[in-house]
Formats: C-alpha cells, sequence, structure tokens
C-alpha cells in the first residue's frame, strides 16, 4: 500500500529488505525512500509492528538521519526516549524559546543528528562553523541546556524528539 503520503508492505520473512526493494523504490519515487522493517509473527501483530515501523522511520527522521532502511536498533535509544509520560510535558517545553525560531532548531537537529561534530553541522547546513557556534550558543542561553554535557545533550535530543506533532500514537508520515 503506496500513495504520496507513505505506504505499507506486508512480505513473507523480509524478502524486500534483501531483494531490493529499497532501489525498486528510489526508481519509483523519483528520491531515496526512507524503510523500517518490523516482525509480526501472527496476522493480529500486523498493525503493532506497521506503527513500529513507522515510529523507527519518524525517529530517524527527526534524528537527521540520511533516508534509507533504518532499523529499530538503529534507533533504540532515540526510540526509548520517545516514549511520553508525566514528564514528556515539561520535557519537551524545554525547547519552547525555540518556538518561531526554525533556524536554531533546525541547527540543533542537525548538530546531534552529525553527532555534534561542528564542521560536520556547518557542512551540512551550508554555514560556517563560527555561525554554527553561534547559534549553538544562542540555544543554550535560551533553553538552559548545556549542550556540551551528555546530559544536556541527552535531554535537547529528548526534547527534540518530544516536540514532534506526529509522535508516539499519532497517524503514520510520509517518512522522507
Amino acid at each position: 500500500m503506496l500513495d504520496a503520503g507513505g505506504g505499507y508492505a506486508l512480505v513473507p520473512g523480509g524478502a524486500a529488505v534483501r531483494d531490493g526493494m529499497g532501489e525498486r523504490l528510489r526508481r519509483a519515487c523519483g528520491v531515496e525512500a526512507r524503510r523500517a522493517a518490523a516482525r509480526a509473527e501472527r496476522p493480529e501483530g500486523i498493525p503493532y509492528a506497521a506503527r513500529t515501523a513507522s515510529e523507527v522511520i519518524r525517529i530517524a527522521r527527526v534524528c537527521g538521519r540520511p533516508a534509507g532502511f533504518h532499523r529499530l536498533d538503529d534507533v533504540l535509544l532515540e526510540f526509548h526516549l520517545s516514549r511520553r509520560d508525566e514528564s514528556s510535558g515539561p520535557i519537551a517545553a524545554l525547547l519552547a524559546p525555540l518556538d518561531g525560531r526554525p533556524e536554531l532548531t533546525e541547527t540543533l537537529r542537525t548538530h546531534l543528528g552529525e553527532r555534534q561534530d561542528r564542521r560536520a553541522t556547518a557542512r551540512a547546513l551550508g554555514l560556517h562553523p563560527n555561525t554554527v557556534d553561534n547559534r549553538l550558543a544562542r540555544i543554550a542561553a535560551l533553553t538552559g541546556i548545556d549542550l556540551t554535557s551528555p546530559h544536556g545533550t541527552a535531554l535537547a535530543l529528548t526534547a527534540l524528539l518530544l516536540r514532534q506533532g506526529d509522535g508516539p500514537g499519532a497517524p503514520p508520515t510520509t517518512g522522507r
């Protein structure tokens, strides 16, 4: 089932992953498509597997991973951090000072996706590394999150994951 918004394929035994489905989708769509697989042992497990695969794709996109095939193991920590509970609202709210500043949010997302490499972040965004530094300093000043510490990095990543409008339980995204 494929449409402009994304889709699902039910494949026995994961054959599509092994048999070049990614290349066939690229030719059909004209771009590299995001893909994920989740196993369903029984027919009643298919909806859960579909939700899991959609969530893996969403998380890979939010974290700035390039299009391609994504496994749960590739985003295991991020998957866990994006689960919602009573702490979700306050954590997501930490990035509220960035509302209306999409360039800061995109810089943060790219910086975390590039494993906090300022030069790689600058290349990915087409910026000078000093501009990246200035934006990161502005993010830290606005949010109070220390992006140089492991705790601050985990907090920022979790807040990004939780702030996405198409979070866990929402309808599937396009994955592109």
